[in-house]
């Protein structure tokens, strides 16, 4: 600490810095971008524990067995779902509820669509829930089971196995007398709406888009959520989705508790459909991992629940979903016997628990089911990252400055020069007045120099370029309500009417630098500004950016770090053609739009394309259908995805585009 304290060592290395920048930022970058994949070896990361002893996972032997005549009620609801293939059977699920003796509840909501999507019309909406009455504690606390009620026509996967699933455990749950916790079966209408409605009226807070009546029948603290999309039967294996609203995580507990049930009873459980290596430390494991890291960090990057349980999270809920996953022509399958054995095992556990979830990692990033990447792992190569911004922010700052003592010096030259010859001629008049005339006319020409420096130099000459990129950023977060004021009299759906919209704005600020540009005296408009300090401030912007999402959601903090660094740490103003439209093309490539659109691309990479026009067709539908679903979440959920585009990436790219259009002499 003595050293770094030292005046002269900090003056040594702020040196090195600045003479050196260009290889540190490249060093820098690979070392953090090398460290952090190398995280998905196994050597390099850890292996998954329990924090959480009081869970004791797996000690009971489970007990559930096909006592139920699940079969009878498989047909029975069967019966119900092709009445009528748009209706949702909740009548049978409440009534069967009250058979099994739960205390049963249906819950009414309305849904009042943002930006006069249904034209001023509530949809209602329905969720119907049970609560079994732990018989030895006083409903201070309870754990949800809950399953998606989705119409026979639907293009989703069924439900069907989860709910008949969820009536047999609830009748095998209501016989038992070890419960120290109040069990809620949930079974939500409308997907994720229905299941916020119903978290909305359980802890009684308004909301201006979904209004939920009155929840009746109330228990206690909600410790914990299983999310059930489980089909009618063939299941080969189970996969665990665990990302939640805005990238938040569940607690790492809950997540081992999943995977060690499942393999207590032998059932193959995977993360996004990807099996553990069978060794891990070789080459083909490795890359195995790696997949299985970058498929989670993208799910995660995303900022959106990849199920039900994603609502949770800003509850303090802890929740996970599994999924059944079926495969028509296997010849291994389990029946639902054995996945209610697993979710009695993980409810029992949760029955142990005798706090909230609190120990254990909110921030991970998993290579697989038995393995994590802590933040204490995955942080130092992210800052390795980001330092490459930073080292050029400190070497245009350093340059800035020596500038700027090279000019005080000449001035102190200047002047001490002046006052030699004023001594030396102080015994002639004529000379004296020749000597005042010419000094008039200096001093004349200096003023017209330094009002010249002023406007291209210093703070005040970037302020407008600051301004102006806000502005645009503003524009873009409150562009969905105006696009949708002009909504009618073109009678363009309102997914088109958003996304085009969007789209003309984000072309519309590429002409921001010639908004900005000045007339020059004898020239054309140009835009003059200190670009170097510019630079300097974006730089650090940026970094303070990545750092900020980095804190929730390190995927998508890692994914714009690694495409946005090392383009804007090289752009600058230049004379020479060729460089300057090479460095627009790149910054046009990590602009807000073309990053969302390069991004569908990969989306839809892996789905049914005929070739790579079609691929970039279903590319371009996907990337409006996501834009307009990420407002919307915006107004249901609280999602901070388009407010984070808007506010932050879109001022920052806009400075860096004015930095490239920037004229130099």
């Amino acid at each position: 600490m003595g050293l770094l304290t030292d005046p002269k060592r900090q003056k040594k290395i702020v040196d090195v810095i600045s003479k050196y920048n260009n290889i540190l930022c490249v060093l820098c970058y690979l070392c953090g971008v090398v460290g952090f994949m190398a995280l998905a070896y196994q050597p390099f990361n850890g292996a998954t524990y329990f924090s959480e002893n009081a869970l004791l996972p797996g000690l009971v032997t489970n007990e559930f067995y096909a006592e139920i005549n699940m079969n009878a009620l498989a047909a029975e609801l069967k019966q119900e779902f092709n009445k009528d293939k748009r209706k949702v059977p909740r009548e049978w699920i409440y009534n069967h509820f009250r058979e099994i003796g739960l205390d049963t509840y249906i819950q009414n909501y309305s849904i009042k669509y943002p930006l006069d999507i249904a034209k001023g019309q509530n949809i209602p909406g329905q969720n119907v829930y049970g609560i079994l009455r732990a018989k030895r504690s006083a409903s201070t606390e309870a754990v949800v089971m809950l399953t998606p009620l989705r119409p026979k026509d639907s293009d989703l996967a069924s439900t069907t196995g989860g709910i008949v699933l969820m009536m047999a455990m609830a009748q095998y749950f209501r016989r038992q007398t070890y419960w120290s916790k109040d069990i809620i079966f949930l079974v939500s209408d409308h997907e994720q709406i229905g299941l916020q409605a119903w978290l909305d009226g359980y802890h009684d807070i308004k909301s201006e888009y979904i209004v939920p009546s009155d929840v009746m029948g109330r228990s206690g603290a909600i410790q914990a959520a299983i999310n059930l999309e489980i089909p009618d039967g063939n299941i080969r294996y189970f996969d665990v989705k665990i990302e939640g609203m805005n990238g938040q995580l569940p607690n790492l507990d809950l997540f081992n508790l999943v995977i060690r049930i499942c393999n207590q009873e032998r059932v193959d459980v995977t993360l996004h459909r990807n099996n553990d290596p069978m060794d891990p430390q070789s080459l083909e494991g490795y890359l195995q991992s790696v997949q299985t890291m970058l498929e989670m960090m993208w799910s995660h990057a995303a900022g959106t629940p990849s199920g039900n349980h994603g609502l949770f999270h800003k509850y303090h809920i802890e929740a996970v979903t599994l999924q059944g996953i079926r495969r028509k022509h296997s010849n291994y399958a389990f029946p639902l016997e054995r996945t209610g054995r697993i979710l009695e095992g993980i409810f029992r556990s949760l029955n142990n628990l005798l706090e909230r979830f609190h120990q254990s990692f909110f921030f991970y990033i998993l290579p697989g089911t038995r393995n994590y990447i802590s933040i204490g792992m995955y942080m130092p190569p992210f800052g390795l990252i980001c330092a490459a911004g930073l080292i050029k922010a400190i070497a245009i700052w350093v340059t800035l400055k020596k500038d700027v003592e090279d000019s005080e010096e000449k001035e102190k030259k200047s002047e001490e020069e002046e006052e030699k010859g004023e001594e030396t001629e102080k015994g002639d008049k004529e000379a004296e007045a020749l000597e005042k005339e010419v000094e008039e006319l200096r001093k004349a020409v200096l003023e017209e120099e330094g009002e010249e420096e002023a406007s291209s130099e210093g703070l005040i000459s970037i302020m407008p370029v600051i301004l102006i990129s806000v502005m645009m950023g503003v524009f873009s977060y409150t562009g969905p309500d105006l696009i949708t004021m002009s909504a009618p009299p073109f009678r363009i759906k309102m997914e088109d009417n958003i996304s085009f919209g969007l789209m003309a704005l984000y072309t519309a600020s590429l002409m921001v630098p010639r908004l900005i540009s000045r007339k020059q005296p004898g020239a054309s408009k140009k835009l003059i500004f200190d670009w170097r300090l510019l630079k300097c401030v974006t730089l650090l912007f940026q970094s303070l950016v990545l750092f900020s999402i980095s804190l929730m959601n390190i995927s998508l903090a890692f994914f714009l770090a690694v495409v946005l660094i090392p383009i804007t740490v090289v752009v600058q103003p230049t004379k020479r053609r060729l460089v300057l439209w090479a460095q627009k093309g790149i910054l046009l490539l990590v602009s807000p739009a073309v990053l969302l659109f390069i991004a569908s691309v990969i989306t839809s990479y892996g789905g049914k394309n005929k070739d790579f026009l079609d691929l970039l067709g279903n590319a371009w539908s996907f990337m409006k259908t996501n834009m307009f679903l990420t407002i919307i979440d915006k107004y249901f959920f609280g999602s901070w995805m388009f407010s984070l585009f808007s506010f932050l990436m879109l001022p920052n790219w806009l400075m860096f585009w004015c930095i490239v259009h920037c004229h130099i002499d």
